[in-house]
């Protein structure tokens, strides 16, 4: 018999083994295993909980002469979640409408209900339509002493599940209190065992193939120039793709999961468990300022309407990116201004070619870009400065400051801001910053 990798199987033969309804030995099986990882221990599909069930369960029809009609076969479906396990509730259809089975083998009762109440409505329904159930592997029958035996069986499987319930979570709790990660690891981190002095410690690693991509999510959010759709579009271009499941194949990251990802501080490094934040024992993959700039994007699109602010400083216009120069390819810095949630503000410069994912040189807080121009003033002439000033034939940079020959360094550090933009337009056609200094420039072209 062929049992496919379905979320929940059933073999349904009335003349299976030759017997046929109606002679009081119909019997159909229900086997389940609680969980998609024993079911995923073995090459069999069905995993090795299921076989075994299986087997034990024939041994006892065969030891009591009855007759297999068919088989419900539940992976992965928990005992907590009745309406959820369809197997089970087509094997009650089937005993409801067809009237055809007789008996219910199980392995053991904890595979049919956990806890007394459900217990109680099964059996209740099974007996008002003449239906027994029998345990393969407990002394269960409808005897007094049987009935007696299953209440208490009842009971404790209850009690156990409760008392593995409250482990689990109490186990849970403290492992997210120092740092660990509970479930399947976040997009851009991988679940992984690190088996370490015979020990299997289950923790997280980051993924080499996502992770890069999560991060330039993050960063092309923050520009604010992408909608959520558009950012989702262009990450799927780059290759960012979900994690595969058994149900579901790898595809593009949906708005929602990409909203809750630009918003959870896990990538910064912190867990939550129960409203309690910790420090993380994963790698953070984005940092403070960055995603603070990333709420602040989310924040001014909630409280307003206005998306895009035109934001003036003296080097507008004149910076372009070192990394894009040194590839060859032009990219000119433009500036934006943030202010996040606790009100603290950040002015910085970035490559124009980020939005296109194109670039890969970071952020540049405003106060390094104007020292790096001001340190490169240490390697222009007095000359230079004195033509420049002549070409501008404005009058706002004072003749007495040239007149004193200071250095052109201390003449630009005396200068307003017009001034200095004045001076930058009038001597550099591009200024080419990289790591926070200034590489290389263009000089503007004398006027004939």
């Amino acid at each position: 018999m062929n049992n496919a990798t379905s979320s929940s199987l059933y073999v349904e033969n009335p003349l299976l083994n030759g017997a046929h309804p109606g002679t009081g030995r119909a019997t159909v099986l229900y086997l389940r295993v609680s969980s998609t990882r024993q079911v995923g221990r073995d090459y069999d599909p069905e995993g090795i909980s299921i076989p075994a069930q299986r087997e034990a369960c024939r041994r006892k029809a065969e030891q009591l002469g009855l007759t297999i009609v068919g088989e419900y076969v539940e992976p992965g479906r928990s005992a907590l979640e009745m309406s959820k396990r369809t197997a089970f509730q087509r094997m009650l259809a089937r005993i409801r409408h067809a009237g055809d089975v007789d008996h219910v083998i199980v392995y053991k009762l904890s595979r049919m209900a956990r806890n007394r109440v459900d217990d109680a409505l099964i059996m209740a329904d099974l007996r008002q339509r003449g239906v027994s159930l029998i345990s393969a592997t407990e002394s269960v029958d409808d005897t007094p002493v049987g009935q007696l035996m299953h209440g208490i069986l009842a009971t404790f499987n209850e009690y156990q599940s409760r008392e593995s319930g409250a482990d689990i979570a109490y186990k849970m709790g403290q492992k997210a209190r120092n740092g660990g990660t509970i479930g399947r690891a976040r997009l851009g981190y991988l679940n992984h065992i690190d088996r370490t002095d015979g020990r299997d410690i289950r923790t997280i690693m980051v993924d080499p193939e996502r992770a890069p991509l999560v991060q330039l999510g993050f960063e092309l959010f923050a520009i604010g120039n992408f909608t959520l759709d558009q950012l989702s579009q262009r990450l799927y271009e780059r290759g960012l793709r979900t994690r595969p499941t058994a149900r579901y194949p790898a595809q593009r990251v949906s708005i929602s999961k990409l909203a809750r990802m630009l918003r959870d501080r896990y990538y910064l490094g912190y867990v939550t468990y129960r409203g309690e934040e910790v420090l993380g024992r994963h790698k953070p993959l984005v940092d403070q300022f960055l995603f603070d700039r990333v709420q602040a994007v989310f924040d001014a699109r909630t409280t307003s309407g206005e998306r895009r602010r035109t934001h003036h400083h003296y080097l507008k216009g004149t910076l372009y990116c070192g990394h894009c120069h040194q590839a060859g390819v032009a990219g000119r810095m433009i500036i934006q201004h943030t202010i996040t949630r606790r009100r603290d503000e950040y002015t910085y410069f970035f490559c124009r070619n980020r939005q296109q994912g194109n670039c890969p040189a970071p952020y540049v807080n405003v106060a390094i870009a104007e020292h790096a121009v001001e340190r490169y003033y240490t390697t222009v002439s007095h000359q230079q400065v004195a033509d420049a000033v002549a070409r501008l034939a404005t009058g706002d940079i004072a003749s007495n400051e040239l007149g004193q020959a200071l250095p052109p360094v201390q003449i630009y550090r005396i200068c307003n801001d017009d001034q200095r933009q004045q001076l930058n337009h009038a001597i550099f056609c591009r200024l080419y910053l990289a790591d926070g200094r200034i590489t290389n420039h263009e000089p503007r072209s004398a006027a004939p």
